[in-house]
């Protein structure tokens, strides 16, 4: 693990497939926001988490795996939007995509995944919510942006803004759970917060240059849409021409990642969603 601490109160773990993962230490305890995608790193966290303190909260910026399955692991309450349980209660990745998935990102933990079971969030929300670690206090927001039950967390004390896959600095995750008029909307609110540091969901940790950074990535992609629409180009067409770069799920010199059947399935959902969205809104090609 590469744990860096950004802030007074903040420690960021970055270097692991899947979801970025940080540790806010306060007085009375600690908040989790999101937990490690691999069942052996998910363990790890879990005692490096326990060397801080106790555990009080594990945040959960949305339901997908990668930011969900370490809950398992975790100690303390988990906290979410509303929507995120109700994901995970009627849409959790079954039993065989767990098995398959782990026997290629993380095939140690194959015996793991006989005991592990989806742990729901135990305190949902529908708006705001805040967690109180005595000194410092977590700021909980419904932003509907890369899911339709993201959330931004903030922690005033330390100007620290937790983005979930709303901002993403490795690159665009994917739209697949998106509107996009939620997904420009999103990044207008991450905007909107004082902060110096911004923890993306994927990534490096940044500061406000990634908004515009980020944006310009998604503007790209939906241009391409949009013009495929404007010569007439079919739904199936558009999903079979158009790509973006994927820095998210792809191998690396640290980490295996998802199979190519994986990758190609959310890059043609995430052109589907566009497609579908502008030729509701076609205004947001320009936006």
């Amino acid at each position: 693990m590469a744990l860096q601490q950004v802030s007074e109160h903040v420690h960021v773990e970055i270097a692991n497939l899947g979801s970025n993962n940080s540790i806010i230490v306060g007085a009375r305890g600690l908040a989790l926001v999101d937990t490690p995608h691999r069942p052996t790193d998910a363990i790890a966290w879990r005692q490096v988490a326990d060397g801080f303190g106790q555990t009080r909260y594990v945040v959960n910026t949305d339901h997908h795996p990668d930011h969900t399955i370490g809950n398992y692991w975790m100690g303390g309450e988990v906290v979410s939007h509303r929507g995120t349980r109700e994901r995970l209660t009627v849409d959790a990745p079954t039993d065989q995509y767990l098995a398959d998935l782990m026997a290629r990102i993380d095939p140690d933990a194959l015996p793991l995944m006989a005991q592990y079971q989806v742990r729901r969030p135990e305190v949902v929300f529908d708006s705001k919510l805040e967690l109180h670690l005595d000194d410092v206090h977590l700021e909980l927001t419904f932003q509907p942006g890369h899911t339709s039950n993201s959330l931004i967390a903030y922690l005033p004390q330390d100007g620290v803004v937790f983005t979930g896959d709303i901002v993403c600095e490795a690159g665009l995750p994917s739209f697949q759970d998106s509107r996009l008029w939620n997904w420009f909307d999103a990044i207008d609110a991450v905007a909107a917060y004082d902060f110096q540091v911004l923890i993306p969901g994927h990534g490096e940790v940044a500061d406000r240059a990634v908004l515009e950074q980020y944006r310009s990535q998604g503007r790209e992609v939906v241009g391409d849409v949009a013009a495929a629409i404007k010569a007439g180009h079919s739904q199936e067409q558009a999903c079979d021409e158009i790509r973006f770069p994927d820095n998210i799920h792809v191998d690396t010199e640290d980490y295996v990642g998802y199979p190519d059947d994986l990758i190609e399935m959310f890059q043609r959902r995430s052109i589907s969603r566009i497609y579908e969205d502008l030729l509701e809104r076609p205004d947001l090609a320009s936006r």
